[in-house]
């Protein structure tokens, strides 16, 4: 079955209560993320990676609780982005759907970090779906995930939007086609 992977950062927006999956627990702009998580569910296996500098990174899956439970002191912002890249470098070896939606910050600390390392990693015929602002995905050369025959798409965020419409539906559209050869 093939693997789909969703890296995205929490919202400021929560649920009253923490007993309940961290996908449902942020709520907000987060649930165009949790959308989409459940629409790739029900065509591949799908793994939600939430970024915060609380408790590093933490399973879409995971009680909310449990990852708070689990958490003596924030992990702050250099334990979230070491976790994200190694998290991020062991996802791309499997994947067959990447998708990173992070702020510009997180992007550039993260993914731009280790890319040439993603790059090495990614699996052949794999689809690439990276949402962050122009001015990062600019410097991003993407003709070696071109050569091994990735399919790349890109959103340019605005404002808070994690991904917009048109990308979303040309990602869908690409996993269903994939999923049925």
């Amino acid at each position: 079955m093939m693997e789909a992977h969703i890296f995205a950062e929490r919202s400021n927006t929560t649920a009253e209560h923490r007993d309940q999956p961290v996908k449902e627990y942020y709520e907000g702009l987060f649930g165009q993320v949790a959308g989409l998580y459940d629409e790739l569910a029900e065509l591949v296996g799908c793994h939600l990676y939430v970024l915060s500098r609380e408790f590093g990174v933490a399973g879409g899956e995971e009680r909310m609780s449990a990852v708070y439970a689990g958490v003596q002191d924030s992990v702050g912002s250099e334990g979230m982005v070491e976790q994200a890249r190694a998290e991020l470098l062991d996802a791309a070896a499997n994947a067959d759907v990447m998708v990173i939606l992070l702020s510009t910050d997180v992007f550039q600390q993260t993914v731009e970090e280790v890319w040439d390392e993603l790059v090495e990693a990614a699996k052949p015929e794999s689809i690439w779906c990276l949402g962050a602002a122009r001015s990062s995905l600019e410097g991003f050369d993407f003709e070696e995930l071109e050569a091994k025959d990735c399919t790349v798409l890109t959103y340019q965020r605005v404002g808070v939007a994690r991904i917009g419409t048109d990308t979303r539906e040309e990602l869908l559209e690409a996993v269903k086609q994939k999923a049925t050869q």
